[in-house]
């Protein structure tokens, strides 16, 4: 699937899953601390009632051993933009960010503890040999959100990275955010605020961690994600750099709505 040609309805999953196939751009979401586990595309209503109806994007569980060995949880909703070769910018929602605001404050209402909006840019093959990122467009946006996300207490990252067409399909180019520290891959412009746990987001969030302990079929945990499968109803863990289809029912994961 080439992601820029991608359907803008299955795009941002897309994104979203091929950030997970990549260790060096999913490995920065943890922001210098242990991952247990990253969940995907996670419906609130999972076990918890009806009356939160969204999806979570991310959820991790990390710690800051050996600092600590208290667990912490951050979520993140997932917005994509995509940058041409030639700086052209497109997608980048700098006027909905009032509707971006109310998806992260749905999140907090929710129980989450540490809320952070993450964009994506998508970068065409080229597109940093000729511009410098970020180019004006995207400060522009930038500053525009990051007013608004101050204000409410919301983390704010931004993680660009370059694709390439191989075939039919596309693949990460990486690119270095920081050259004095080629590990992180993410722009952090805003720190995630950190409050305790609540519930329903509580309940959920066990519900992860109960599963991913359960599931002792698969070595190497820690380089697997945990989905959920709209079609057999049922939580999934996986390589997403891997696998695509439902281990249980075999549809295509990045294509459900």
């Amino acid at each position: 699937m080439i992601l820029s040609e991608s359907d803008p309805q299955y795009r941002e999953k897309a994104t979203i899953w091929r950030v997970f196939s990549e260790l060096p751009l999913y490995g920065a979401l943890a922001r210098g601390r242990v991952w247990r586990w990253f969940a995907v595309n996670i419906p609130m209503d999972l076990g918890t009632g009806g009356k939160f109806t969204s999806d979570v994007d991310i959820i991790a569980r990390l710690h800051d051993f050996p600092q600590s060995d208290k667990w912490l949880y951050e979520t993140r909703e997932v917005k994509v933009s995509l940058l041409r070769k030639d700086g052209v910018a497109r997608s980048l929602k700098t006027g909905k960010i009032g509707r971006t605001v109310t998806q992260l404050r749905a999140y907090r209402k929710f129980g989450s503890p540490s809320v952070s909006l993450l964009d994506i840019y998508l970068c065409e093959a080229g597109f940093m040999q000729n511009i410098s990122f970020p180019p004006s467009a995207v400060v522009e946006s930038t500053t525009a959100k990051l007013a608004e996300l101050r204000r409410e207490g919301f983390g704010y990252e931004i993680l660009p990275f370059e694709y390439g067409r191989k075939e039919s399909d596309d693949t990460a180019l990486f690119t270095l955010v920081n050259e004095q520290n080629p590990i992180n891959t993410t722009f952090n412009l805003l720190p995630i605020l950190e409050e305790e746990s609540r519930q329903p987001f509580s309940f959920l969030a066990n519900r992860l961690h109960a599963f991913f302990e359960r599931s002792s079929d698969r070595p190497h945990k820690s380089n697997h994600q945990i989905v959920f499968c709209r079609e057999c109803r049922e939580l999934q863990l996986i390589r997403m750099k891997d696998e695509h289809n439902c281990p249980s029912c075999h549809s295509d994961l990045v294509i459900q709505s």
